[in-house]
């Protein structure tokens, strides 16, 4: 399988969709010629006229991930930026199955999520997140040799909760030091566990949206790498993804900026109620 057009970013050894998926179309679909559905006018780059920046997601978790993109998924209100969310429902993707439908994408040029039919040369970015997990020797095949392309990879290790720990806190060695003494099967499972107790209401992925830049700081300060290039534990890349959407949003207005000043006011009358 050609690896060639997905892209892994190693940064400093330091520093540096629940959409049921489905199968890219081929023009030949059981209901139909795709190319004949029309992509709304919201999804085409028209010259002169203001469009958000579109970005593909193709996540091996369905329910944290969306979650925490869901502000732009819905696509109400932020004119910056839009998000097209995949995954398979109920039970996610593997590292390989994502790598395998990734490149039927690339193939195909397109894919379908609801009936809505995207094209590659619409989108301005493509993230692939993956958890580490038990797929170790899975993500050290997909990332060897791999180079310049389209879809940029974005593992966490153990799994996309390392990412809202770091929106919340910074003390991973001392948090999360009960993880160190499990198997990688059930590192997963206990960060789940633990977040209830370190955060009232636990690492809710929507209010984490919310914390992105103190996110930022605190998983780039714990980034690190191994030998095959993959995420050691309690380091993630999705501090990569968030300056993104972070940047992107801010470039129009302060659109994240707003958004978060929008959000405090709403909880401050909240509380006086």
């Amino acid at each position: 399988m050609d690896l060639s057009k997905l892209t892994y970013t190693k940064g400093s050894s330091k520093r540096s969709l629940q959409d049921t998926i489905q199968k890219p179309s081929t023009g030949k679909e059981e209901k139909g010629d795709v190319l004949s559905v029309p992509v709304p006018a919201a999804y085409r780059k028209i010259e002169g006229v203001f469009s958000p920046n579109l970005v593909f997601v193709l996540s091996g978790g369905e329910k944290r991930e969306k979650d925490f993109l869901w502000e732009l998924i819905k696509q109400q209100k932020l004119r910056s930026l839009r998000v097209v969310f995949m995954s398979k429902e109920g039970q996610g993707l593997q590292p390989y199955q994502m790598q395998e439908r990734w490149q039927e994408i690339l193939k195909a040029g397109k894919f379908m999520i609801s009936g809505q039919v995207y094209r590659l040369d619409e989108m301005d970015k493509v993230f692939l997140l993956s958890d580490v997990d038990e797929f170790y020797d899975q993500l050290v095949k997909v990332c060897e040799n791999t180079s310049g392309g389209r879809g940029q990879w974005i593992i966490s290790n153990p799994c996309f909760e390392i990412w809202l720990y770091y929106c919340y806190l910074n003390d991973p060695e001392t948090d999360l030091k009960e993880l160190l003494h499990l198997t990688a099967a059930q590192r997963s499972k206990k960060l789940k566990s633990l977040g209830q107790t370190l955060v009232p209401g636990g690492l809710n992925p929507c209010v984490a949206f919310e914390r992105m830049t103190v996110g930022i700081g605190h998983s780039e300060a714990h980034y690190d790498i191994d030998e095959n290039n993959v995420p050691v534990l309690f380091a993630t890349q999705m501090h990569e993804m968030a300056q993104y959407i972070v940047d992107v949003m801010d470039k129009n207005a302060n659109e994240y900026s707003e958004f978060i000043k929008r959000k405090e006011n709403w909880r401050k009358l909240i509380r006086k109620k």
